[in-house]
């Protein structure tokens, strides 16, 4: 997915301070397996290509999992067209005020026809 984000042709990829911060806790579960070393290039490669946003937005839309409204007030605020997710809280939505929400795999077989 990044692939895609990298060349800068269709899609954009944005970030904010809340959503890099997950994203470095998740990659720190016991289940990846990385190193704090080992995580230091991803964070660097993904805050190289994407757009960060100052995020003002404080829904709480999902109760189930508030780390998730962390992307929803991201994706109003950064003006997102789509929302990509893995979580299934999100995906459950399958919308927000329009805004889609989408599974990665979702997302490649829409890139792929675009």
């Amino acid at each position: 997915m990044l692939d895609l984000v990298r060349t800068g042709q269709q899609w954009t990829l944005l970030s904010s301070s809340d959503t890099m911060n997950e994203f470095i806790r998740v990659l720190a579960y016991q289940k990846f397996g990385l190193t704090p070393i080992e995580i230091e290039p991803l964070v660097a490669d993904l805050r190289q290509h994407s757009i960060f946003v100052q995020v003002r937005s404080k829904l709480h839309i999902i109760q189930n999992d508030p780390t998730d409204n962390i992307f929803l007030n991201l994706a109003v605020d950064g003006k997102a067209e789509l929302l990509v997710s893995g979580g299934r809280h999100l995906l459950d939505l399958k919308a927000f005020h329009g805004l889609p929400i989408v599974s990665v795999r979702s997302f490649l077989r829409i890139a792929v026809v675009s």
